[in-house]
């Protein structure tokens, strides 16, 4: 397991700065909005379906045994399932923000970072996935 691990986190290191690979081929549209409202937001979860699909997996793979070896093999597959699935997702805690664009009228974005409590203006990034940062409020027009 720890050799497996080192050798993720050196792949890792190996990464190269650069545009994602995922724009390639992609209509990549930047433009200016200014904030309108900020609000925390929870996102949902499937960490509930992560539990019930580690726990039919370890039923599944202990059903060779005893009832025991099933109701073992049910629990450590809904822990391993939802333990995996919350690692993955990451946390529950977005912000939506509500936008308005001379151009583009008004919208919305939710995304996991926080921009500054007092931004009034953001760069809106459109491509593969969309995101905002905070840039000085000559660019937007109020």
């Amino acid at each position: 397991m720890i050799k497996y691990l080192s050798v993720a986190l050196l792949l890792a290191g190996c990464a190269t700065p650069g545009v994602d690979r995922v724009e390639e081929n992609h209509l990549v549209q930047e433009f200016y909005a200014n904030v309108v409202s900020v609000r925390p937001v929870e996102l949902s979860s499937d960490v509930g379906t992560g539990v019930l699909v580690g726990a039919g997996v370890g039923i599944i793979d202990e059903a060779d045994g005893d009832t025991e070896d099933m109701v073992a093999g049910g629990i450590a597959g809904a822990l391993v399932g939802g333990l995996f699935t919350a690692i993955f997702e990451g946390s529950d805690q977005a912000f939506e923000y509500s936008l308005h664009s001379d151009n583009r009228g008004d919208f919305t974005l939710v995304q996991k970072e926080k921009i500054q409590e007092n931004a009034t203006c953001v760069k809106v990034r459109v491509a593969n996935k969309a995101t905002i940062s905070v840039v000085d409020q000559s660019f937007c027009h109020v």
